[in-house]
């Protein structure tokens, strides 16, 4: 059981896993695009998996791609962007058979709760 309890007084909400809070952040960042006029600079988190043929596209329009877009690109792999409170700087993981995608998830939950001002307990 996870307990994430926001610092402004706010009452403390109960998840069953980490992959419940990761969907429940992720439905609040995407949100902030529903808006009628989104301000892109605040897009400032997501966990975002490129399939190979969309690492492909993005490749094709990066004017600088990363050494990772490149790998993912030659090795035909699934490439993970993480955008942890700056958008402009994402960090980019091939998606080998090696990466523990479990912790990067808990990990980022961890990051945005704290960014957020929100105690995380059950760790």
């Amino acid at each position: 059981m996870i307990q994430i309890i926001p610092l402004d007084g706010t009452p403390a909400e109960y998840f069953e896993s980490f992959d419940e809070l990761f969907k429940r952040i992720q439905t609040t960042e995407n949100l902030k695009l529903a808006d009628d006029q989104p301000d892109l600079s605040q897009m400032n988190w997501s966990f975002m998996i490129y399939t190979p043929k969309r690492v492909a596209v993005l490749y094709a329009h990066t004017s600088e791609p990363c050494e990772a877009m490149q790998e993912a690109l030659e090795d035909n792999l699934p490439l993970l962007e993480i955008c942890a409170g700056d958008y402009k700087k994402p960090l980019y993981i091939v998606l080998s058979p090696n990466v523990d995608l479990d912790y990067l998830k808990r990990k980022w939950c961890i990051d945005w709760c704290t960014f957020h001002h929100v105690l995380v307990r059950g760790v």
